[in-house]
């Protein structure tokens, strides 16, 4: 009898804990309904970019435009390498850029409106060639190491000459879709390009310059640029969209008060962006790394950002597009006190880049439907070039600023500039947003006529 009971409690028993872990037990309904939940948000997700990618007409004009994107992210760090390897100062290379960045803004309405007037295609052909043969010069001169003057001149020569790829793929995408999921998500897909190309931009011009020179950066960014605009150009889409006759009296996109708002709270906001580009490059070479990590760096904003646009994108949110757009600037400015609290360190640095650019896709996905819906008709993509320069304006002002402002005193205090300036663009969308209500904005200009044809179907309409 002693034995059988030694043998019945001599052998292990398992421990609770060890039951708790083991099979199916740990797994509650509540978990299982979480876990279909999550499926059944990533699945609505995925069907909405199966849902736009499936439209033939709505595909190509997307990715053969997404060419073009990878010149924003790579040019400017391009620059950037080259005129530091050739030996000039920040000081310079910031005015240099910002140069760029200020050609692009002042180019950009006019042929925005060249764009409504006479065409698509009859715009960005041009511009691709003499983009590309712009960016051969500044390579160029800078290996000749030109005054900083001269850099100057060429570079906002070339800016001028941008394509504006982006502003007419957006009016397409707009006239295919005009309400609904689809054409938000659309519009997510045209800021995800973006991102990706600040992601794969600033990596490609660093991989660039390790391995066959940074001369090779900003040509390979030209390029890019100008095998964009042609691709898009040869498609069915592009060559359907129409130039835009207006008759009676002309106006001009900022006629909107709404495009106004938009365009000023946002070029507010892009302060905070050139103050990035030229910052982290120098907070990574205070840390004594090379210039070059700050690729790394640029590409964790870029990265949260692409993240935020993918979950924006994929589902319908509660709210309106101004409510969204007052309550994602404000955050903005919250993720921008992060970067500037955590310069110390390089991993914490990257972390909060990467959490301040979350909110940043979103945010501008939301703008520029807003801008659509505030442009009167036959202005749609001189409005979308005028957020383009608002864009370039307040980057080219954070690189010039910043620039000066690292050769005197270190990174540390440009991140002050930018946040303020992003704090005046959450206070103008936030006080005058009644103003950027799409309402009788859209509407034909009194005394005009548009004609128009539709991408998809060819016809002809007027209105």
């Amino acid at each position: 009898m002693v034995s059988r009971r030694r043998e019945t409690t001599s052998g292990p028993r398992p421990s609770p804990a060890r039951r708790s872990r083991a099979g199916p037990l740990t797994i509650s309904p509540s978990d299982v309904q979480d876990l279909v939940v999550r499926m059944s948000a990533m699945d609505r997700c995925m069907r909405a970019y199966q849902e736009l990618f499936g439209h033939r007409d709505a595909r190509w004009p997307l990715l053969t435009s997404s060419i073009a994107r990878l010149t924003p992210g790579m040019i400017l760090f391009g620059i950037l390498l080259l005129m530091r390897d050739v030996g000039y100062g920040y000081a310079a290379v910031g005015v240099v850029t910002a140069g760029h960045q200020v050609g692009i803004g002042i180019g950009s309405p006019i042929q925005g409106r060249l764009a409504d007037r006479f065409g698509q295609i009859r715009i960005l052909l041009p511009d691709a060639v003499l983009y590309l043969l712009g960016t051969l010069a500044i390579a160029w001169l800078v290996l000749a190491e030109a005054a900083p003057g001269v850099l100057l001149a060429v570079t906002l020569l070339t800016g001028a000459m941008y394509p504006p790829v982006t502003a007419c793929a957006r009016v397409l995408l707009s006239r295919m879709f005009p309400t609904g999921q689809v054409r938000e998500t659309a519009f997510a897909v045209s800021t995800i390009a973006v991102e990706l190309g600040f992601v794969v931009g600033p990596l490609a011009a660093a991989g660039v310059a390790v391995t066959i020179g940074p001369m090779w950066g900003v040509i390979i960014a030209g390029l890019a640029s100008a095998v964009g605009a042609a691709s898009y150009s040869a498609t069915g889409a592009a060559r359907a969209m129409p130039r835009r006759e207006v008759g009676g009296r002309r106006v001009g996109a900022l006629r909107s008060p709404g495009v106004r708002i938009l365009v000023l709270s946002i070029g507010l906001i892009a302060v905070a962006i050139g103050v990035v580009e030229i910052v982290v490059p120098a907070v990574a070479e205070t840390a004594g790394r090379s210039p070059a990590v700050g690729s790394v760096l640029l590409a964790a904003v870029a990265a949260g950002s692409l993240l935020g646009g993918l979950v924006y994108g994929g589902r319908t949110w509660p709210g309106t597009l101004v409510q969204r757009v007052r309550l994602l600037v404000s955050v903005m400015v919250l993720g921008l006190l992060l970067m500037a609290v955590s310069t110390a360190n390089l991993v914490g640095f990257g972390i909060a880049l990467f959490i301040g650019g979350v909110c940043l896709a979103p945010t501008m996905i939301c703008t520029f439907q807003l801008l659509d819906d505030n442009a009167i008709r036959g202005t749609q993509v001189e409005a979308q070039s005028w957020l383009q320069t608002s864009v370039v304006f307040g980057i080219a002002a954070g690189t010039a600023a910043s620039g000066a402002v690292v050769d005197l005193s270190g990174p540390g205090w440009s991140f002050a500039a930018g946040a303020l300036a992003v704090a005046f663009g959450a206070a103008v969308v936030n006080l005058r947003w009644r103003t950027v209500v799409p309402d009788a904005a859209a509407a034909p200009a009194p005394g005009s006529v548009e004609q128009r044809t539709d991408p998809v179907s060819g016809s002809l309409h007027t209105s």
